[in-house]
């Protein structure tokens, strides 16, 4: 979770950073559900107001990209490169959506 301002977080919201690191072992074709469900908050309310969180995953198949992927390099070349090589399929390695905003 990065808050709104990003990871200097100006306004002194939580969550910030990791919120879930887990493991979950499948059989072939099956599927699950994961959720977490954090509780959203600001110091600073009136200056987030209007201002979006940023929020990013991501599924380490193998899960052996732990150093690659540590919190805050998801986004980071190493953590991409990491990931790509988990499967032959990279038309799904990364998904965007908007998911919050402070109101």
């Amino acid at each position: 979770m990065i808050p709104p301002g990003g990871i200097a977080n100006p306004y002194g919201c939580t969550p910030i950073g990791r919120v879930i690191d887990t493991v979950v072992t499948l059989a072939p074709d099956a599927q699950t559900v994961v959720a977490v469900f954090p509780t959203f908050d600001c110091d600073d309310v009136a200056g987030a107001m209007g201002q979006e969180w940023t929020v990013k995953f991501a599924v380490d198949v193998h899960a052996d990209d732990a150093g690659p992927c540590a919190e805050f390099q998801i986004q980071s070349i190493e953590c991409f490169d990491a990931l790509a090589d988990d499967d032959d399929d990279d038309s799904d390695n990364r998904r965007f959506a908007s998911v919050a905003k402070v109101i």
